[in-house]
């Protein structure tokens, strides 16, 4: 560990020893990952997306809920830019609630979570306040796996919470299997009609060997050969152990991190450098996805890539903004 962050964890009243991170206009999301372990199997999770292993992942050492707090102390976020507690599962984190009650109260923070929690423990425990901000979507976001979770569990707790005073929304993948984007749609019609927000989201990776999403530079998905590129993100994502990584693809395979959230040095103007890489054609469909923003505008994807290049002879390889060999499915949300 460098001395400027042993110093920091040292002393952890004195957070101010770590200078602070401002996210510019242009900077989209911050997430923390607080663990990447989960307690659902879904086939199609887009954390193991192009052969990583759930375990591999979980050998990674975690950071502490001290850590973790003084990373987010760090922070000084606008209204419509809150940061996000996912995973994995970040309810499992054994620090989930210290995290979510000592963070500086103007941190507002979103959930991105499977919903597999206590529910009485969650209300008892988290204050409503910290996930109550103005936005077109509910800060809680809760994932719905057809055979994983079960939905009318998660309507329950959706109940439950609504009566807490959480903003909470169900999502579901348009799963191209034609059986499983039914019982989508009905769950999605029975919902709305419950009054419960229940929106999409669009497979990504492949299906019977075809592959689903919308992207935008042609052969960054499972690409016929690795090519060398120029990437920037829009985004600061952090692993469980702190790492910070210029892309998911890069995050969940624990892969080149460009620093960790508790350098002192580490500010937002690290994330506008275009940074060299040798792995197009293995980006995850995160990165690459068009999508919304975090004002529900369509057309984001999270990663500029520029001067994509074949390794062997150093060819330019024209990039695109219209993906081939894709197939589309219905745009969803970050």
């Amino acid at each position: 560990m460098p001395d400027s962050r042993r110093r920091a964890l040292d002393h952890h009243s004195g957070r101010a020893n770590l200078g602070p991170i401002i996210p510019k206009a242009d900077h989209n999301y911050v997430a923390f990952f607080l663990t990447l372990s989960c307690n659902l199997k879904c086939p199609y999770c887009i954390n193991l997306h192009d052969h990583v292993h759930r375990i591999d992942q979980a050998r990674r050492k975690m950071m502490t809920a001290d850590e973790w707090i003084s990373a987010a102390d760090r922070l000084t976020l606008r209204d419509d830019l809150p940061l996000t507690l996912q995973g994995g599962e970040p309810t499992l984190h054994k620090g989930f609630f210290r995290i979510v009650n000592e963070v500086k109260p103007e941190i507002k923070m979103d959930l991105m979570t499977n919903m597999m929690f206590d529910v009485r423990q969650f209300i008892e425990n988290v204050p409503t306040w910290r996930f109550d901000r103005q936005a077109p979507y509910a800060p809680i976001r809760v994932s719905y796996h057809p055979g994983q979770n079960d939905i009318e569990d998660l309507i329950r707790k959706t109940f439950k919470l609504q009566d807490a005073g959480f903003r909470v929304g169900l999502y579901g993948i348009a799963h191209p299997d034609a059986t499983i984007a039914k019982h989508i749609q009905d769950v999605q019609a029975r919902c709305l009609k419950l009054g419960i927000d229940f929106r999409t989201k669009e497979f990504l990776g492949f299906h019977e060997d075809k592959l689903y999403g919308t992207f935008k530079y042609d052969g960054s998905i499972n690409g016929a050969a690795h090519c060398a590129c120029e990437c920037r993100t829009t985004e600061i994502i952090v692993d469980p152990s702190g790492n910070v990584f210029r892309c998911h693809s890069d995050l969940y395979k624990g892969r080149l991190p460009i620093a960790h959230i508790l350098d002192a040095d580490f500010n937002e103007e690290s994330i506008d450098v275009f940074r060299s890489c040798q792995n197009f054609g293995d980006c995850n469909p995160c990165d690459v996805k068009v999508k919304t923003n975090r004002h529900q505008i369509f057309g984001h994807t999270s990663v500029e890539i520029r001067d994509i290049r074949n390794t062997k002879d150093d060819g330019t390889i024209k990039s695109s903004t219209v993906p081939l060999n894709v197939i589309p499915a219905q745009a969803g949300n970050q």
